[in-house]
């Protein structure tokens, strides 16, 4: 009886910090690199302070309150089948019993299976990355209305096309997460400058070597400046959106700018050179 209640208590313990374990986003969640050239053009609406900070205060409540409840639903589990066990609630081991022990397996197992799975959205076209990002002629700008109140500095090369930009931004966005969580340190390195990877190394190794799932929702994606320079092309790009710990999470919103730069000459990548927190 004493092994099957460790067996029993061991389960629930790994339900727990199955539960509480925390995937992080690509770097970590941190500022990191060069800085961005240029200020997010990111705001809160004038209007209506009040609810909006309501809103957004409820929604960190249920986020933090949501990571609270798998490890508080593991311990009463645990603490449930501690005390069948130790006032002889299972004394005589019916088939029900058998019935309550396997459905707590099961649960277990296909909640660890799901958070398993790999999390990241499909890219536009599900091809594979490229370090190059397109290239086209100019096109119009597509902020519609609001581009008059918020345009982006733009000194752009005639090449540049800030549509096509946008698009390969969000998938490398993308891409690079899914690297991240598979802990694929060698397809990232071909995305960032050497100091960065050194950097992203040293804290993805503090995450394990295990797969993590990172699940990104509501991901919008924003051009906010490009400088054309004598030796290179540096542009901004802000990300904005949800990171989930699993599909049951709420997430937390988050908001980063990213600093990319281009070398002058033909066929040149793309690479990620800072990273910035904006939240």
């Amino acid at each position: 009886m004493q092994r099957f209640l460790s067996l029993a208590m061991a389960l629930c313990l790994a339900m727990t910090f199955s539960l509480h374990a925390e995937a992080k986003r690509f770097g970590g969640g941190k500022s990191f690199g060069s800085a961005p050239s240029h200020q997010t053009r990111q705001a809160a609406p004038a209007s209506q302070p009040t609810a909006g900070a309501a809103k957004a205060g409820g929604a960190a409540a249920a986020s933090g309150a949501s990571r609270w409840l798998g490890p508080l639903a593991g311990l009463a589990a645990g603490g449930l089948l501690a005390s069948m066990f130790m006032g002889d609630g299972f004394q005589g081991m019916q088939i029900f019993d058998f019935l309550i022990i396997g459905l707590i397996a099961f649960l277990a197992f296909r909640f660890i299976a799901a958070r398993r799975q790999a999390a990241q959205p499909q890219t536009a076209n599900g091809a594979p990355m490229s370090r190059e990002m397109p290239q086209a002629a100019p096109a119009a700008s597509i902020f519609g209305n609001n581009a008059a109140a918020a345009k982006p500095v733009i000194n752009a090369p005639a090449w540049f096309n800030e549509q096509n930009f946008i698009a390969a931004g969000r998938e490398h966005f993308l891409s690079l997460q899914q690297h991240w969580d598979a802990n694929e340190m060698d397809q990232i390195s071909e995305f960032v400058t050497p100091q960065l990877l050194e950097f992203l190394k040293r804290e993805r190794a503090e995450l394990g070597d295990a797969f993590q799932s990172t699940y990104i929702d509501d991901l919008n994606v924003q051009l906010d400046g490009v400088d054309d320079q004598s030796d290179k092309t540096i542009a901004t790009l802000t990300f904005s959106g949800l990171s989930k710990t699993s599909r049951f999470d709420q997430g937390e919103a988050f908001s980063e700018s990213w600093r990319l730069e281009r070398e002058t000459g033909d066929n040149q990548p793309w690479i990620v050179a800072g990273i910035r927190q904006n939240a």
